[in-house]
C-alpha cells in the first residue's frame, strides 16, 4: 500500500528523471561551437554578414590580379584584416564588416597602406573568414550590375 509522501517522492523522482536531461541538453547545446555562417550583400562596397560563436581571428579577400610583388596567395589578397592582440570577437558580436572598413579590435594587414583597391564588375573574387573554436567560412563573390552574387566554389 502507498502512502502519500511515496506518491510525491515518485513524482518527483520521475519529473526529475525527465527534466534534467534535458536542461542538460540545453546547456551543452549552447554551449557546442556553431560554424561561422557567411553572407556576402551589396555591391561595390560589399558587406560580410557574419554569425557564429567562434573568435574571428582574420579575414582576407582575394582578387584575380596581382597586388604585390610576392610569391602565392599574399600576390593576390586585396584586403586582409586581424585581430589585434587577443581582442578577437565572435561573429555575432561582430555581425557586419563592409568592405574596406576595419571593425574595432582588429588591424588592416593588407594593403600594407591606404584604403583597400575597388572591386570591379565581372571579376571573381574568393572571401575567406578564420575563426577559433568553429570553423570559418568562405564564398566566391562577382559583381554585376551593381549586385552581389555569391557561390560556394
Amino acid at each position: 500500500m502507498m502512502n502519500l509522501d511515496s506518491i510525491r517522492l515518485r513524482r518527483s523522482g520521475i519529473g526529475i528523471a525527465i527534466v534534467l536531461p534535458l536542461l542538460l541538453g540545453l546547456f551543452v547545446s549552447s554551449a557546442c561551437e556553431r560554424d561561422t555562417k557567411l553572407t556576402v550583400e551589396g555591391g561595390n562596397h560589399p558587406r560580410f554578414v557574419l554569425r557564429g560563436n567562434g573568435s574571428l581571428r582574420a579575414l582576407r579577400l582575394r582578387g584575380p590580379n596581382k597586388q604585390r610583388s610576392v610569391e602565392g596567395e599574399s600576390a593576390f589578397i586585396y584586403w586582409r584584416i586581424t585581430s589585434e592582440g587577443g581582442t578577437a570577437r565572435s561573429p555575432d558580436e561582430i555581425g557586419t564588416i563592409t568592405y574596406g572598413s576595419v571593425p574595432a579590435g582588429y588591424k588592416q594587414i593588407y594593403p600594407e597602406n591606404g584604403t583597400a583597391p575597388s572591386l570591379i564588375e565581372g571579376e571573381r573574387y574568393y572571401i575567406r573568414v578564420d575563426t577559433a573554436n568553429a570553423n570559418g567560412a568562405e564564398k566566391f563573390f562577382v559583381i554585376r550590375n551593381g549586385k552581389v552574387e555569391t557561390s560556394d566554389y
